[in-house]
This record gives structure tokens, sequence and C-alpha cells, in this order.
């Protein structure tokens, strides 16, 4: 793959997709003065939920697709149904299951209107399945366009009834949550076309328990690996709930951990661009082009995360239009930095996934997603909800830290990587880079505008100086 292909991939796996953030730049302004800290904390408990379900109900049966994309090229699409029909089925179940505790949660009267938001609520877990095997397909088959747009036009429609419903019936987390409901439903009946239809994958009931049992052998250690995400993104809103923390202060969290989360939108979309480079790089046994996709993509978080931190009091004067939201503005800085180590994770796992090995992604995520939970649920109660910022970067920090406790990952990251030590060179860099951020966030804009030709200056130089053109 070209550099101009990885770029033109990144544009359409992380800039199209993102475009409804353009639409934000406008929709925001207008809708936040109709919401309030309550609203969005409404918002956060039911996603965080809903997010804890929609991690657990495709049971690690994703682990099959790649692998059988690869192993079965002409016979991929019947391993593929199989593994649809079971998402189906446990999608179901999931989704009815995450209703009932939405109805015991959530602090509103026992209504048909409150049965009707839980159910709202729990649309992307009933209608998951064909979007999460269109996220495996399309990128493995080098063509993100029917992917990318079709996220993109559910996403702007979801938008669209969420801005109507806020601004001109006043409706408040109910647009909130009309957003998801409407985008789930346009991407599932869109892929049954692009996905069922076009690559012949549909749902096959499979009728073998044995086989059944081999793929469920394999898959379900990634379901406390996926629901680890959930521990280190959401444990902190469930906990709050649970303690009965005021839905203001979740609201006003969870806020921040949204604007936060769009730091790592360049990083993802580049690691999907790069996909198939990395699989091929390690499975052919190059280390070293494996090596200097890794700091490609590490440079870019790095870069990528400074720059939103040192802007943030200006994308919030931009965005946000209420005082109250306003004041998430420092939790943002700081949560925008927790999933900077995003790249060593997919670097480190890549291997787990080619070699099957899946009781090891435990580590890799469970871990720290226990973590998290742990110290959100000691010291929550002492010290309130900012306990959550810190316990959340710590826990995704600590990712770089596995190499050196588990044993697997000491051999396989010294093989690609070279020296163990440089894990934490990069925690070292990575501190110094959230601190020196912060530092910068209220100086003049003379200066920002300086240190931002400065860091991707830096970036350009990096991908020169260390030769990373040659991995293309």
């Amino acid at each position: 793959m070209s550099t101009r292909k990885i770029v033109t991939n990144t544009v359409y796996y992380g800039v199209v997709p993102k475009l409804t953030m353009l639409l934000s730049v406008v929709i925001l302004p207008l809708t936040t003065p109709f919401l309030t800290t309550f609203d969005y904390g409404i918002y956060g408990v039911i996603t965080s939920y809903t997010s804890l379900f929609v991690s657990i109900a495709p049971l690690g049966l994703h682990v099959h697709l790649t692998n059988s994309y690869f192993e079965y090229p002409r016979h991929y699409n019947l391993v593929w149904g199989r593994v649809l029909m079971l998402m189906l089925m446990a999608s179901f179940l999931f989704g009815l299951v995450n209703i009932g505790i939405l109805m015991y949660t959530l602090p509103l009267e026992i209504s048909w209107s409150k049965w009707l938001l839980c159910l709202i609520g729990s649309m992307p877990i009933f209608l998951l399945a064909n979007g999460l095997l269109a996220q495996h397909l399309f990128p493995l088959r080098e063509n993100p366009k029917p992917l990318v747009f079709t996220n993109l036009i559910g996403s702007v429609l979801g938008m669209l009834l969420s801005f109507v419903m806020i601004y001109y019936l006043r409706l408040g987390y109910w647009g909130l949550m009309a957003s998801g409901a409407l985008s789930s439903l346009f991407i599932f009946t869109v892929f049954v076309k692009f996905v069922w239809s076009d690559f012949d994958i549909r749902p096959i009931l499979d009728r073998k328990w044995k086989r059944i049992k081999e793929m469920l052998r394999i898959a379900l250690p990634l379901v406390p690996h996926t629901l680890g995400f959930v521990l280190l993104t959401s444990s902190a809103r469930i906990v709050m709930s649970q303690y009965d923390v005021p839905y203001d202060e979740i609201g006003l969290y969870s806020h921040g951990s949204t604007m936060g989360d769009y730091a790592v939108v360049i990083t993802s979309a580049l690691v999907t661009a790069l996909g198939p480079q990395i699989q091929r790089a390690y499975r052919g046994g190059d280390y070293k082009a494996y090596r200097k996709l890794f700091l490609l993509c590490q440079a870019v978080a790095l870069i990528t995360t400074f720059l939103i931190c040192v802007w943030m009091p200006e994308i919030y004067a931009l965005l946000i239009r209420n005082e109250n939201l306003a004041q998430s503005c420092d939790i943002a800085s700081l949560l925008c930095f927790a999933n900077v180590v995003f790249s060593f994770y997919v670097f480190m796992s890549a291997p787990v996934f080619i070699e099957k090995n899946t009781m090891q992604l435990l580590w890799l995520v469970f871990v720290p997603g226990i973590l998290n939970f742990a110290l959100c649920y000691a010291f929550i109660p002492l010290f309130g909800y900012r306990v959550a910022i810190y316990s959340t970067i710590i826990s995704y920090w600590s990712q770089l830290l596995i190499p050196f406790f588990v044993g697997y990952y000491k051999k396989n990251v010294k093989m690609w990587l070279g020296n163990l030590h440089w894990t934490l060179v990069i925690l070292i860099v990575i501190l110094a880079d959230l601190l020196l951020a912060n530092s910068f966030m209220y100086t003049a804009l003379w200066l920002k505008v300086v240190l931002a030709f400065v860091a991707v200056g830096s970036l350009f130089f990096f991908y020169r100086h260390y030769k990373l053109n040659e991995l293309v």
C-alpha cells in the first residue's frame, strides 16, 4: 500500500466518519442551552450500561472473522454466516436484559415512557451484528466507502433527529438517546444489502453443537477482554449511579469524557487503515516493519492529543454555549490523554488474535478495567466523582507495564519492539506530553499557533528521520 493509499484510507476511516463533528460545530451551540447536566447524567448512565452489553453480546465471536478471511479466502462467508446467526440471537437476549437493568436503575418513575426510553437506549444492542461484521469486512477488502458512508449517513440522520427533539421540541435526554437508536436502525438495515446480499453473508443456523462449542471456546475469552473496554470507559458512571452520586455530577463527567474521546479519532483511523499491513508484517515475520508501523501510530497519537488538549478551551468556547457544561473543559483536557496508548494495545493484541491465544487478552484490557473499577469503587465515596478522571488515566496507562509482568507479552514485545525499556520511555513521554499540553492550555493564541506548527513539523521530521516511509 502506498503512502497516498494509507492517507486516503485514513481519511475515509477517520475524517469522513467524523464529518458529523462539523455538523456538531453548528448544532452544539444551538442545543447545549437546552440541555442540563442531569440530561447528560441520564444519557451517560444509559450509554454506560448499554456499552456493557454491547461488549458482551457478540460473545467474542468476531475473533473468527479476520482469521477465517485469511484462512478460508474462498469460503469465509460460511464462517461469517454462522457467526452472524449466533450474534443475532445473543444480541436479542442481552438487549432484553439491559432493558430490565435500566428500568431498575434510572431515577424516573415507572411508566410506559420509562419503558420506551429503556428500549430506545437498548437499540444499539439489538442491532449490533450487521455493523460489527461490516467493520471487519470492508477494511479487510481495503474498500472503505460502503462502511464509512453508511455510518456517516446513519450518524447524520441520528444527529438531525437529536437536534429537532432538543432544539424544537425541548425533549432533553430523549433527544440524546434517539440519535443512537435511529443510527443503529439505519446501519443495520443498509448492511443487510451490503453484507447479506452483496457478499452472500447470511445468517446460518449451525446444527453441529461440537463446532459451536469449539468456536465459543476460542471466542469467549474475548468477552472479558471487550468487557474490559467498558470497565475502562464506563465503569465510573456505573459506580456513580450505584453510589447515588448526583446525576448533575455524572453528567459533567460524561460530557468531559465525550469531548476527550475525540482525541483518539485520528489514531484509530490510522490503525484501521494500516490493518492489512499490520497483519501482513506480523504474519510474514517482518518485525522491523511491524515496529515502524507502531512508531508511526504512536507518534501520531502523541502529537494529535497534545494539539487537541492545548486547543481545548477554544474548542469549548466554540461549541459549548452552556456555563454548567463548560465546567467540564478541564476534565476533557485530562481524559483526552487516557487512551493515548491505543496504538500499543493494538500492536500487542494483533499477535494474540493471529495466534488465537485469546486467553492472553485478559491481561490487556480486562485487568486494567478491573483496576479502574476498583479505584472508582474505593475512592469515589471518599473524594467524589473527579477520582474517575485519574483512575481512568492510570488504568489505561497500566497497559504499558504489562510486558514486565506477563511472560507472553514480554517475549512478544521484545521480538518486535527490541527492548522492553522503550515502554518506560513511552510512558515518560506521554506524562511529559500531558503536563506540557495542560500548561499551555491558557496561553496566548499566537503561541498556540506556533506550537501547532512545531508539533506537526516534529511529526514530519520523525517520519523522515526514522525512514517510516519504508513501510509502504
